[in-house]
């Protein structure tokens, strides 16, 4: 009799514990689409060739207040906005891998929602 509650209330606990941690994680997870969707903001930079010596095919270059931040982008930028001085808006992330051979100038970022500036 013992051995039979027991294990009712087992069943029970993790049922309920099951329940109650996906709703939570389907919740937040809407909720955390949402605010990427609004509050999605576009950074400004500028398309560089500078460093091709060196080996860096195309880099973006954005300047804020404090510092100037020079991107690599992972995937070529289409033919239209490779061009060097042109400003783009664009969503990144910064990436951790290693940069390209003879590439020390910036940091690798994945660039989405490139559109030239007008």
């Amino acid at each position: 009799m013992k051995l039979s509650i027991l294990i009712l209330s087992i069943a029970v606990s993790v049922s309920v514990a099951c329940k109650t941690k996906k709703a939570t994680s389907e919740s937040s997870s809407t909720e955390m689409k949402q605010t990427t969707e609004q509050s999605s903001p576009k950074t400004i930079g500028k398309v560089s060739h500078q460093y091709r010596a060196t080996g860096c095919a195309t880099v973006v270059i954005i300047k804020t207040a404090d510092n100037t931040i020079t991107l690599i982008p992972k995937d070529k930028l289409p033919d239209n906005l490779d061009v060097d001085g042109i400003e783009i808006s664009f969503d990144y992330h910064l990436l951790k891998m290693h940069n390209p051979v003879g590439c020390n100038a910036g940091i690798p970022a994945a660039l989405t929602n490139i559109k030239a500036r007008k």
